[in-house]
């Protein structure tokens, strides 16, 4: 493998999140389809209509955390879901920048692609020490409920962030040279 190949899947590695996540820019709730077909086959079997969450259901639990304040904290309870929501669409951003970034590299020399390498490989580690965390692996922050899903996702994507860890460090080297 060259070192352009090299480059190129490791920006292609940095796309995936925006391809998952996009749709969560139109409204947050869309990551239903997420939670329903995707992190479902992280369970052994295969995805369950029965068991599918639908909008209803997202908005009843959204309402159901709120009913659960205190009265006098109706309105930071509100805040708070509103931020998580907000937060998640503001990652869909996020990730689709970092695509269109990566996208943009590709079509660079291999010298010019060196930030960019710089930023994902930093951005890679991060996730990877995030993912790692959530398999148990990892002493990295602490997430109050992962799921049993949520801890077999932490497994695969904490392989999958620690590749392109490795191959972004190699191109970030091969782009410094």
């Amino acid at each position: 493998m060259n070192e352009i190949t090299i480059s190129n899947i490791a920006l292609t590695l940095c796309c995936v999140p925006a391809v998952v996540h996009s749709v969560e820019l139109i409204n947050p709730t869309l990551v239903k389809y997420l939670v329903n077909w995707v992190i479902s086959l992280f369970a052994p079997g295969l995805p369950d209509k029965k068991q599918f969450i639908t909008k209803k259901d997202q908005l009843n639990m959204l309402d159901a955390a709120i009913a659960a304040a205190p009265d006098e904290k109706k309105t930071s309870a509100k805040d708070y879901i509103f931020v998580l929501l907000f937060d998640q669409r503001q990652n869909a951003l996020a990730f689709t920048s970092v695509m269109v970034g990566a996208i943009s590299a590709m079509n660079l020399p291999l010298e010019g692609r060196s930030p960019f390498h710089l930023m994902f490989l930093v951005m890679s580690v991060l996730f990877f020490l995030v993912n790692a965390n959530h398999a148990g692996f990892m002493p990295f922050g602490h997430h109050p409920r992962v799921s049993r899903n949520g801890k077999h996702v932490g497994i695969v994507f904490s392989i999958f962030w620690l590749a392109s860890t490795v191959l972004n460090y190699l191109a970030f080297t091969y782009a410094s040279i």
